[in-house]
């Protein structure tokens, strides 16, 4: 049986660290970045102002190409609100090209392509105006 994940999810409003307020900003103008260590010359994820290889304050953000591969997924059939009326959903791990790995929702998707190596591309959602940009994935080629 073929399902089909749409976006819509719920976009709770995060914390925001004041170190990470510029992968923030670059999200709320729907671009992807990620954060590089000057010391170390490396990506990290996820967004915050010190390398956690050398912990190190020199930190710049980079656009990325928006674009990466599914790791892992799995498909949430259960979950509490404001989660559980939108089940199932998928949640999962894509690496960027840029060689750091999030975990985050594929949207717009259908099971039929739904597999590790899909090429996917970021998408940010809100739920509602006034909510942040959530980091979400959808396949490059839907037809896959």
């Amino acid at each position: 049986m073929t399902h089909h994940f749409p976006g819509g999810l719920p976009t709770p409003r995060p914390v925001i660290e004041p170190d990470a307020e510029p992968w923030w900003d670059a999200a709320g103008r729907g671009e992807l970045t990620v954060p590089y260590c000057e010391a170390c010359g490396r990506p990290f994820w996820y967004p915050r102002g010190f390398c956690p290889r050398c912990g190190s304050t020199g930190v710049v953000w980079r656009p990325a190409t928006g674009e990466g591969t599914v790791y892992s997924y799995t498909v949430v059939r259960r979950a509490a609100e404001p989660w559980g009326s939108h089940t199932p959903f998928v949640l999962a791990y894509v690496t960027l090209d840029e060689g750091v790995t999030v975990q985050t929702n594929i949207v717009d998707c259908s099971s039929d392509v739904l597999e590790p190596g899909l090429r996917v591309r970021a998408v940010f959602e809100r739920a509602d105006d006034a909510d942040l940009p959530v980091l979400r994935f959808t396949p490059v080629d839907p037809v896959h």
